[in-house]
């Protein structure tokens, strides 16, 4: 089961850092030292960021005439907003979201105190590509990339015992026409965490697609299968919003044992979801 990559295992550890008392001129001679586009601006020993300043603001600097002032008395002057940190415990999704929300090239990354732990830019999430490539942004779940790359290890190992759940959202069109389609993306986010809960750390959850999830079971029994899908199905169905009391939402599961090749597994667990669908929503339903 693949989860998306923590901000930890791609942050550079080692931060360079200058105080507000700094000048100007200090801190540009920190990057050329480092050879760095930005660095951090802490407030004291302890390492809590206060904000960070980049090379378009050392430019800013150059114009004004302020390489000699202090770093505080530049940001004051540019009216730098507060810093935007990332904790080292987030995904790279949440980091890649907030790169592209608040159109910034640089994250401070602070511990669970807020202390200065470390920075990640643009380029060390490229560098690191390879650990994420197949995770869908939007849930963190593995993607139909995932599906191509497990399908072709399958077609070469001796298949026994695999199961396949097709998971559908039940009118899950009514839930983006009702309550928006960002409240639509919280539901989806919500329902994989709950399939996510549901299953053993060696499965793999996929999104299909929109509102369609795979799950690939391993080295299991139709018995315990059937079981896994019951969970899922009621895990779904007892979620809660708090902010949309109103809001219930359910899955129509279908499930296939392994047969030929997964793309025809999928496609017969896919009929049985819409048999599910068919005796009513909200079910689990079997295909052999």
């Amino acid at each position: 089961m693949t989860v998306s990559p923590l901000v930890r295992d791609f942050m550079i550890r080692t931060p360079v850092t200058c105080t507000l008392d700094n000048t100007v001129r200090e801190a540009i001679s920190l990057m050329e030292a480092h050879d760095i586009s930005s660095v951090v601006v802490v407030e004291n020993p302890q390492g809590k960021p206060v904000n960070i300043l980049t090379h378009k603001d050392i430019i800013s600097a150059i114009y004004h005439s302020m390489l000699d002032s202090s770093v505080k008395e530049l940001i004051d002057l540019l009216k730098k907003e507060n810093l935007i940190t990332v904790k080292e415990e987030s995904t790279i999704i949440e980091a890649i979201r907030v790169f592209e929300e608040k159109g910034i090239e640089h994250l401070p990354v602070v511990n669970d105190k807020g202390n200065l732990v470390g920075i990640i830019t643009g380029t060390d999430i490229l560098r690191g590509l390879p650990k994420f490539a197949f995770i869908d942004p939007l849930t963190g779940l593995e993607n139909r990339r995932f599906l191509e790359y497990l399908s072709s290890r399958l077609h070469i190992q001796k298949i026994r015992d695999l199961y396949v759940l097709m998971i559908d959202i039940d009118d899950f069109k009514k839930v983006n026409d009702t309550f928006g389609h960002l409240v639509g993306d919280t539901v989806l986010k919500s329902i994989a965490d709950s399939i996510l809960k549901s299953v053993r750390t060696y499965d793999n959850v996929v999104r299909f697609g929109g509102e369609e999830i795979v799950v690939i079971l391993h080295r299991i029994k139709e018995r315990s299968a059937l079981e896994i899908a019951q969970r899922i199905r009621k895990s779904v169905e007892s979620l809660k919003f708090e902010k949309y009391p109103s809001l219930k939402v359910t899955v129509s599961i279908g499930i296939s044992p392994f047969k030929i090749s997964l793309t025809e597994t999928i496609k017969n667990a896919d009929k049985a979801m819409y048999k599910a669908k068919e005796e009513g929503k909200n079910k689990v339903v079997l295909l052999k």
